[in-house]
């Protein structure tokens, strides 16, 4: 239902992305809001990659509540607070979506919903 576009007559990607993906009439769609680094009591780590890591793990746990694993994901936007982040952000994303690959886009910006949080990832998936 999902099938890779990446064109050979553009740019290869950047980074660790697909340019696209394709997915069939009839998939089923989940579009998450944004996951962020916060643990269930309400607390967040400082590190990067440690805020990184909980925010995908709540974004499977609500993928999971359908089914849908990694391999569903089609479309990712990391929203990352400050340039110096994105290195650790990165190597977690790499960890998480291995050699599955989605669609994504990178954002940095000066903050999030609030002064703890650094790392927010936006989601949709399809099956």
């Amino acid at each position: 239902m999902i099938t890779s576009l990446t064109p050979d007559h553009i740019a290869p990607p950047a980074s660790h992305y697909t340019h696209g993906f394709y997915i069939a009439p009839g998939a089923a769609l989940m579009m998450l809001s944004g996951q962020l680094g916060e643990r269930p009591d309400g607390t967040c780590p400082d590190n990067v990659n440690a805020q990184a890591r909980i925010a995908w793990s709540n974004a499977l746990a609500i993928l999971d509540q359908k089914g849908f694993g990694i391999e569903n994901v089609v479309k990712v936007i990391s929203f990352i607070v400050g340039e110096e982040n994105i290195p650790g952000y990165v190597e977690v994303h790499r960890e998480v979506v291995g050699e599955h690959r989605p669609p994504w886009t990178l954002v940095v910006v000066p903050a999030l919903g609030r002064r703890q949080y650094k790392v927010e990832v936006d989601i949709t998936a399809a099956g």
